[in-house]
């Protein structure tokens, strides 16, 4: 006797419906766009870490330059025909003398440069003032070391507070050249490019020789002095 063939399976459970299709490709779908957007947050977080947003490298370039210019050096400079001392400043770049940082030669002065290169750079610049192989006017700074303070500079604004050159009357100027003293403050800002979460709180300091903001080149002594 014949077992009874088995009966055809009806079209449905064959395999999957179009609809049946449409669901699983939307499903996937929605997997794919959930996914990209997890693995682009991922990469923006990464970069933001990649590229400092908080104030760890501000304060430790706030740091940097406080010290050296806390320890600004009224050195007499021996090409003017009055006594100047030897602070050259404008609102893009500071020429200052100050000791090394190490402190291992404390008497050795060191010149400083703080400049903003066009690559973006804070860069602060020295060189020792006894070095002969090296000429300290250079503007191209060949031979000097250099260290650099943060990256991705937007734009850099120097001020210097003190009693105007025409009318003696204290107040910020963009420029500090040929002086008789320094100034009695120095104040550096910076900008960056817009969406730079970065902020730079501004840095006024005040250089130890002017404690006393008579101090003035004596001629006789070549010294910082009260008048």
């Amino acid at each position: 006797m014949r077992k009874p063939s088995s009966l055809p399976r009806p079209d449905h459970e064959a395999g999957f419906t179009l609809a049946e299709m449409l669901v699983t490709l939307a499903i996937l779908g929605l997997f794919a766009v959930l996914l990209t957007g997890a693995l682009g947050g991922t990469i923006r977080a990464g970069q933001s870490l990649a590229k400092p947003a908080g104030d760890g490298g501000i304060a430790a370039a706030q740091r940097v330059l406080r010290a050296r210019l806390e320890h600004t050096t009224p050195v007499v400079r021996t090409d003017a025909l009055d006594p100047v001392v030897d602070l050259r400043g404008d609102a893009r770049r500071l020429s200052f003398t100050a000791p090394p940082p190490d402190r291992q030669d404390p008497d050795i002065l060191q010149l400083f440069r703080l400049v903003l290169t066009p690559a973006g750079d804070l860069m602060l610049f020295s060189a020792s003032s006894l070095n002969n192989r090296i000429d300290l006017n250079d503007p191209a700074l060949t031979g000097w070391q250099g260290t650099r303070l943060l990256q991705d500079v937007a734009e850099l604004e120097l001020s210097y507070f003190g009693p105007d050159r025409f009318t003696a009357s204290e107040r910020w100027q963009a420029v500090w050249i040929q002086r008789p003293q320094l100034p009695a403050l120095i104040r550096v800002r910076l900008r960056f490019a817009d969406g730079d979460r970065r902020d730079w709180p501004d840095l006024v300091v005040r250089p130890g020789a002017t404690v006393n903001t008579a101090c003035r080149i004596q001629r006789t002594t070549g010294r910082c002095e009260a008048n």
